[in-house]
């Protein structure tokens, strides 16, 4: 059920997202109930001990905090191509596949940077768990993207 609920808030994200005209509150509203969604589907999947929960989620709260600016970035990058239709100059296809290169690569520091800080804190089975169920939700979310974007269309410069 839950997981079917969190495909639906994405649903709801992605349709959101797709439309050209989205304001920045629509935007928050549909980030805090996926991200509310994003740690009950976390909480579901990883059990631990009391004294384990404290640490994990304060653990992941920061790891949250860290990856904000980053997803902010991914999203305005593809509102951009979401307002262009999906008709890029080749500059500025190469321009954006560049930058969401660097965006992904960021992503994945900052995510090994938290496996390694959970290991530490609480042992490779947290860690692990951590690392998969984050990978699953993050995987997950990128299909449903790529799948509300239009077919890039490259236009001479």
């Amino acid at each position: 059920m839950r997981k079917l609920l969190v495909l639906l808030v994405l649903g709801l994200s992605l349709s959101t997202i797709s439309k050209a005209q989205v304001t920045d509150q629509e935007m928050s509203l549909v980030g805090s109930i996926l991200k509310s969604e994003v740690k009950v589907f976390f909480a579901q999947n990883i059990k631990l001990a009391t004294d384990e929960a404290e640490v994990f989620w304060a653990t992941y709260d920061e790891y949250n905090d860290a990856l904000k600016p980053i997803s902010e970035q991914r999203v305005e990058l593809l509102k951009g191509v979401i307002e262009k239709g999906g008709e890029l100059t080749e500059d500025e296809l190469d321009a954006k596949i560049m930058s969401l290169s660097k965006i992904l690569k960021k992503r994945q520091a900052i995510r090994m940077k938290y496996y390694k800080i959970l290991k530490k804190k609480l042992g490779i089975k947290v860690a692990s768990q951590f690392y998969q169920i984050d990978g699953y939700i993050y995987t997950r979310i990128s299909a449903s993207l790529n799948e509300s974007l239009p077919i890039i269309v490259p236009v001479k410069n």
